[in-house]
């Protein structure tokens, strides 16, 4: 079988990475017991990887701070390892990384929160790297309000379809559009998508979200967002996480499996196109039953995409050139 370069949109590695020095236990870049580190991401054939700068609203501690504690993390694992890592932040990177041997590390947020609804924030964020941002997490912040609503669990739960972006959420999206900051609506309530497919005058993404025709939960997207998007020209990641996934009525034990991923991306590309697919794993942020526990694994999600009768020409795309065409053309 062929091997397949892999380019992921989302992980929480650098976060959990703060968390394992936090709890007495650091752990190395280059082999860890996380789902992510060097020597998987060699192991996976990886050409690029997004590190979110994940906030949590709800913990204690400055939400600005603890990003740029993730960022400092980010810059020193570069520092690490120049000779394996190049940090992509323009169009030329894209280039030089596809012409080198190195696996290309991109700096991205999740929580727009983190900016304290000021500019000057969102601008230095921009400065400092951060390439791809979400609006919201699982909280409502001053931008807009998120795809979960507080209440007791329910199966399916119901997606947030009237909060949307507030007047800040507007103005952040017009101003990351011209920064060229990637808007990011994974997590982001249905209004606030549909927000920003109106308002929005450039392709953005959803980093790490699936189909909610295949999973009916609110963190997925519907047929009709994919639709849009597709014609828009924006990009989603596929989330491994195993409640995006396994369509069980029974929630007690779900699993991500590889079956279930290949049913998603099919539905996805028959309602979006081909090239709006890519992959977001969502590592180091999910847990569960993982038939693809970390990066190392990516092959087995190759080969079951081509035993389903996927072309290598469509496994290659949606592996890494979708996304290595998106952030081409819009950085």
């Amino acid at each position: 079988m062929k091997d397949f370069k892999v380019w992921d949109l989302h992980c929480d590695t650098l976060y959990a990475l703060l968390e394992a020095d936090k709890n007495g236990s650091p752990a190395r870049f280059d082999k860890n017991g996380l789902m992510i580190d060097l020597e998987r991401l060699r192991s996976g054939n990886y050409l690029l990887q997004c590190f979110a700068c994940f906030v949590d609203l709800a913990e204690p501690g400055d939400p600005l701070v603890k990003a740029l504690r993730e960022a400092d993390r980010f810059q020193q694992i570069l520092a690490a390892f120049p000779d394996d890592l190049m940090w992509v932040r323009t169009p030329a990177d894209i280039d030089a990384l596809l012409r080198g041997g190195r696996i290309g590390a991109m700096l991205t947020a999740e929580e727009g929160g983190i900016c304290k609804d000021d500019p000057a924030v969102l601008r230095t964020l921009y400065r400092l790297g951060v390439r791809m941002m979400t609006l919201t997490w699982n909280h409502k912040n001053g931008l807009a309000e998120p795809n979960l609503r507080p209440g007791p669990a329910a199966w399916p739960p119901q997606p947030n379809t009237t909060g949307g972006l507030t007047e800040t959420g507007f103005a952040f999206l017009q101003e990351m559009e011209r920064l060229h900051m990637i808007v990011d609506v994974s997590h982001l309530s249905d209004a606030g998508i549909w927000d920003v497919l109106r308002a929005g005058r450039r392709p953005f993404a959803a980093s790490h979200s699936s189909a909610r025709a295949c999973c009916p939960h609110p963190r997925n997207l519907t047929d009709e967002m994919l639709a849009a998007m597709g014609e828009r020209g924006c990009l989603v990641g596929l989330n491994y996480c195993p409640a995006f996934l396994d369509a069980s009525a029974d929630r007690s034990h779900l699993v991500s499996r590889v079956d279930d991923m290949v049913r998603h991306l099919r539905h996805m590309i028959d309602k979006g196109g081909e090239d709006l697919v890519a992959l977001g794993s969502d590592f180091d942020g999910i847990g569960g039953t993982l038939e693809i526990a970390g990066a190392q694994d990516m092959p087995k999600l190759a080969e079951a995409l081509l035993a389903a009768g996927f072309s290598e020409t469509q496994v290659e795309k949606l592996f890494w050139r979708n996304a290595a065409r998106f952030f081409r053309e819009n950085l």
